[in-house]
């Protein structure tokens, strides 16, 4: 077993071996938003509710100049689950975020549907992942990206519009982000199971209580802060105290 701090004198490790739980993860992932999408195939966007913000749409009508028919094509296009699990994988690569994260990014777009009715469409799966991660890496991640690095690897928008999708995905999840370990680990367990299946591992290891109290801890005083003050949070680098326990990985 190798334990690992979330710092910078340990970047280059963490990639090496968290890459391979990520992966492993965002298959699942991937395959829970397809399966998803598909279910909501038979729905349309709907222009005048508030979760149109998150689509790729409004944006695209917003700056029709920006975007010719081929690369407007290429959004509005079905994704397959390789296609999900790419991109999610792209961010890690610019994040390097924990694979906890995927599995906390999970419980808030779960959470999302359950307050808002989420309907995933090919133009709105990406900026609700993108959001949805942003905020889990602040709650779980010792130190995570500012905003404005993710524009490199997501350049359709800019920081600003990054800035404010986290702000509306707060605000449309009444900044509920606490995640207790319970809550944690039927996901976890449920993603494991899926894994097993397919005949791989989950490889990170269950939270242990230490590390479960640190989640909800560290995600309630996410929650206070935003609620305080969501232009600051949605700019900030995420510092936080207290630090989580080390990750532990197989």
């Amino acid at each position: 077993m190798i334990n690992l701090a979330n710092s910078t004198s340990t970047m280059y490790i963490q990639n090496t071996i968290f890459r391979p739980c990520v992966k492993s993860i965002s298959q699942v992932v991937a395959e829970k938003l397809y399966t998803q999408m598909v279910k909501d195939k038979a729905f349309d966007l709907i222009r005048n509710s508030e979760l149109f913000f998150f689509s790729e749409e409004k944006y695209i009508e917003e700056k029709p100049n920006e975007f010719d028919q081929d690369r407007i094509e290429l959004l509005r296009s079905f994704p397959s689950e390789n296609e999900i699990q790419e991109f999610l994988i792209a961010l890690y690569d610019c994040a390097r975020f924990s694979p906890e994260c995927c599995i906390i990014c999970l419980v808030y777009i779960n959470r999302l549907q359950g307050f808002c009715n989420l309907r995933l469409h090919p133009t709105n799966w990406r900026p609700i992942l993108l959001s949805s991660l942003l905020i889990a890496q602040k709650v779980w991640d010792d130190k995570c990206l500012d905003n404005v690095q993710f524009v490199e690897i997501y350049p359709f928008f800019t920081t600003q519009e990054i800035n404010k999708l986290e702000q509306k995905f707060l605000q449309l999840l009444d900044y509920n982000v606490v995640v207790n370990g319970k809550l944690y680990h039927s996901l976890y367990y449920e993603i494991q199971s899926q894994l097993k299946l397919k005949g791989k591992d989950i490889i990170i290891q269950a939270l242990n209580v230490d590390q479960s109290a640190a989640l909800e801890i560290r995600s309630n005083d996410l929650k206070l802060k935003a609620q305080q003050n969501p232009l600051r949070l949605c700019n900030s680098l995420g510092e936080k105290e207290p630090s989580r326990p080390k990750a532990s990985i197989d």
